[in-house]
C-alpha cells in the first residue's frame, strides 16, 4: 500500500536525501519530491505517523502530515 505525507523543513535537495534516509528503514519503497515537498512510501502494514515524525525528527527539522 502507498502513503503521501506533505513535508515541512525540506528546503533543498539535501533535505530530500535526508528525509529519504531516515523514512527507509520504515517502508520498502521511498519517494521524496521538494516541490512540493512530499513523501510517498510503499509499506506493508500502514505507519503510525508518530513513527514517521520520530524517524523525520533525528535526521533534522522535519515533520510530516499524512495526505491520505
Amino acid at each position: 500500500m502507498e502513503q503521501s505525507f506533505e513535508l515541512s523543513g525540506v528546503h533543498c535537495m539535501h533535505c530530500v536525501a535526508r528525509v529519504k534516509k531516515a523514512l527507509e528503514p520504515l517502508c520498502e519503497k521511498v519517494e521524496v519530491t521538494l516541490s512540493p515537498a512530499i513523501a510517498v512510501v510503499t509499506v506493508k502494514e500502514p505507519l503510525k505517523i508518530e513513527d514517521v515524525n520520530a524517524a523525520l525528527a533525528k535526521a533534522g527539522d522535519y515533520s510530516a502530515t499524512p495526505l491520505n
